[in-house]
């Protein structure tokens, strides 16, 4: 029942979020990668699974692990602008996901303290969102041609891969200490395969202009996994999991209007 439950919630939420991406500017696909669909995903079921208190301590690592969904993400770009052909995604997936491994295994050391994984995130969200500022802004780019970029196998393609990383990750939750399946559960299941389609269907610039904006969106996760850091243990999983999004919703909501506040004054 469960396994059925991660194929359906996974593959629908993913498709609504690609088609949205679809049809929106970078910066705007930006902000909803942020949205935490995929730790929200990973975290529930290993809740439910696993167990309210050992979700909830996996979260607090999950805020250290978002440093390496940030890794992942300037590794990718880093990797693709020295590469920007197609051809090459190989080993610009080796490199992105090597830096994700890595920054992971060296979070793991991170003792089990709400506040110095909240540090290390904050710092990471900073210090990428300067670096990232020499990523110009693309306009939105007509898809490429070709079979393998329909519209409709390109969602279909990205929401198989992020079911199947939702099942990977929650199926090596119960073999894992809850330090190491909360800086799993950290991996961006939704914007991963979203970074794929958007390389290989708009091309490099739309994908970096994407990127630039992803830190931007990284604080609606950082409240998703602060608040049910709290909320599993004191009301649940599920009660739990709809506060934690309430609560990224309304950070969303007032950085986008407050964003917009700031345009209108410049």
């Amino acid at each position: 029942m469960l396994l059925t439950a991660k194929i359906l919630v996974t593959f629908s939420t993913v498709l609504l979020l690609s088609w949205i991406a679809s049809r929106s500017g970078p910066k705007l696909a930006g902000l909803m990668s942020g949205f935490p669909l995929g730790s929200a995903i990973s975290l529930y079921f290993i809740g439910m699974e696993q167990g309210a208190d050992f979700a909830a301590v996996a979260s607090i690592h999950s805020l250290g692990g978002l440093t390496s969904s940030l890794c992942l993400a300037g590794a990718y770009w880093w990797t693709m602008t020295r590469f920007p052909s197609v051809k090459y995604l190989p080993l610009i997936l080796v490199v992105s996901l090597g830096a994700f491994i890595f920054s992971a295994w060296i979070l793991q050391f991170l003792p089990s303290e709400r506040l110095i994984n909240l540090a290390a995130v904050v710092a990471a969200i900073i210090l990428f969102r300067l670096w990232f500022k020499q990523i110009p802004t693309a306009s939105i780019f007509k898809p490429r041609q070709g079979l393998w970029l329909k519209p409709w196998f390109t969602l279909l393609f990205r929401a198989a891969i992020a079911t199947a990383a939702v099942l990977l990750v929650t199926g090596l939750a119960s073999l894992l200490s809850p330090t190491q399946a909360g800086l799993l559960a950290a991996f961006p299941i939704s914007f991963f395969p979203l970074m794929l389609i958007l390389h290989i269907s708009f091309g490099a610039p739309m994908l970096a202009s994407t990127i630039r904006h992803y830190p931007d969106g990284m604080g609606a996760l950082v409240v998703y996994v602060l608040t049910i850091g709290y909320t599993y243990s004191m009301v649940g999983v599920a009660l739990g999991t709809a506060i934690g999004l309430l609560c990224s919703i309304l950070y969303l909501a007032t950085y986008a209007l407050f964003s917009h506040h700031l345009q209108r004054k410049g």
